[in-house]
């Protein structure tokens, strides 16, 4: 153990010495994958393990803010200025909810994780924005994301094989699924974590499939897409699979409106051959033992209907929401009141707050326990004017971005989309430092879109 981080050390210290804040994100990427591991490696189990990804996007930041003095947010806020005015109001909320958490339930661990899980995304869309002003790094970041991903996959199928570590094995008792038992997480702590990474691996595996020029790699992305959505079922988690669905549509969807018929064709042919290639070589490539093996996965993933998650939204998304209002009232209980904290013992004083744990299952039901409905409210007036930029951007890089960019930029802001549906059902998840800075700075990349319009029309007047 200590010669393993020994090493990570000495590779964090290789990339920041050679790459400045670059190499700091690259490694942020494989300390946000090697933190599982080595707190299943670890004689002590515990969540804070979580914080290593968190530490090194932290020396990110702060090495991208030590290049770049000022904020810049009249250029990232360009389409909709009105946002710039908003962000203080915000932080004085935050600020309030903060001393109302601390003054409630004296803990201030659990104040600083609920600070977290607000400000992290609002600090990865800044770090975001720097990526989309680079498209070559924009792409070795999505490219780096998909290879660890895809190399974390290999231990999904080793569990599936039979065989057995406890780096294979989910922390703590696991997480009981009706039907199956336990899914199945390879090197990921839980099988929620895994599926989670295995739809966001697959997501922005077809991004690159789509937007690549070469036929040999293009084909390469469409499989690994197509294979990290089959191990999603392997983890028993069904809204992971519904979240590739979810993406597949809604960007295919985009690529249909805005794409010229022969892209289109032959990005569509493309997928179409890798998924036969990959249903007609199941039968050979795997035997009679993992083909039992996946059965109960299978059945498991058929029950992802239409009714099914209706009713789940229903229960644990609106349910939860009106039930917030009645328990949390004007003010709320404070930043953190609704958060996960594993097995770090924070927030015990919490298990008091009657259906608490119900009301922060669902997204808008955690927001509004911990910032009450007016903070919710502003909360809600402050997105409402971010979805306005992020249209006025759109149409800006329909016009001034080339294909590629605006195809790479519009699937990452697609991919936020479809996790903010997610978290709405379902919000423990998004308890995660590494799961927030990946969603930050998928949605962050598009603020950049005013700054390549400029760079590409100056360009194009040389």
């Amino acid at each position: 153990m200590i010669i393993l981080i020994t090493l990570l050390a000495l590779l964090l210290i290789y990339l920041v010495s050679e790459y400045q804040w670059r190499g700091a994100l690259i490694f942020t990427i494989i300390a946000g994958f090697m933190q599982d591991p080595i707190r299943k490696a670890s004689e002590i189990d515990s969540s804070y393990f979580g914080v290593l990804s968190l530490l090194c996007f932290l020396v990110t930041f702060l090495l991208l803010k030590s290049k770049f003095r000022f904020w810049n947010l009249g250029l990232i806020c360009w389409s909709n200025p009105g946002i710039v005015t908003l962000m203080p109001v915000f932080i004085y909320i935050l600020a309030f909810q903060a001393l109302n958490s601390f003054g409630r339930f004296g803990d201030f661990r659990l104040t600083l994780v609920g600070i977290l899980f607000y400000t992290l995304p609002l600090i990865a869309f800044w770090v975001g924005f720097h990526i989309g002003c680079d498209n070559k790094l924009l792409r070795t970041f999505i490219l780096i994301y998909v290879s660890i991903c895809s190399l974390w996959s290999i231990s999904i199928l080793l569990s599936l094989s039979g065989f057995e570590s406890n780096l294979l094995k989910e922390v703590g008792g696991g997480i009981e699924i009706t039907g199956i038992g336990a899914g199945q997480s390879g090197l990921w702590r839980t099988s929620e974590i895994a599926g989670w990474h295995l739809a966001a691996g697959a997501c922005f595996s077809f991004i690159l499939a789509m937007t690549e020029s070469r036929d040999l790699q293009r084909y390469l992305y469409f499989f690994l897409s197509t294979g990290l959505t089959f191990l999603t079922v392997t983890t028993g988690r069904r809204k992971a699979l519904g979240m590739v669905i979810v993406f597949i549509s809604m960007y295919l969807l985009y690529y249909t409106l805005s794409s010229k018929g022969n892209r289109l064709f032959r990005a569509i042919s493309s997928l179409g051959l890798v998924i036969l290639l990959t249903l007609s070589s199941y039968g050979f490539i795997f035997n009679e033992k993992f083909q039992a093996n996946f059965t109960p996965y299978f059945n498991r993933s058929a029950t992802l209907t239409t009714e099914e998650s209706q009713e789940r939204l229903s229960v644990q998304g609106i349910g939860a929401l009106i039930r917030g209002f009645q328990i949390g009232g004007l003010l709320g209980f404070g930043v953190g009141s609704g958060s996960n904290s594993g097995s770090t013992g924070i927030g015990a004083a919490r298990s008091g707050v009657q259906s608490l744990a119900f009301v922060s299952e669902g997204g808008g039901g955690r927001v509004i326990v911990e910032l009450g409905a007016l903070g919710a409210a502003f909360l809600l007036y402050l997105l409402v004017n971010i979805g306005i930029l992020y249209f006025r951007n759109y149409r800006i890089a329909r016009v001034y971005l080339s294909n590629t960019e605006c195809e790479v930029l519009t699937g990452l802001v697609v991919f936020t989309i479809v996790n903010i549906i997610s978290f709405f059902s379902a919000s423990q998840l998004y308890s995660d430092p590494f799961v927030l800075i990946m969603i930050g700075l998928s949605c962050g990349t598009f603020l950049a879109v005013p700054y390549l319009a400029s760079k590409n029309t100056i360009a194009n007047h040389k």
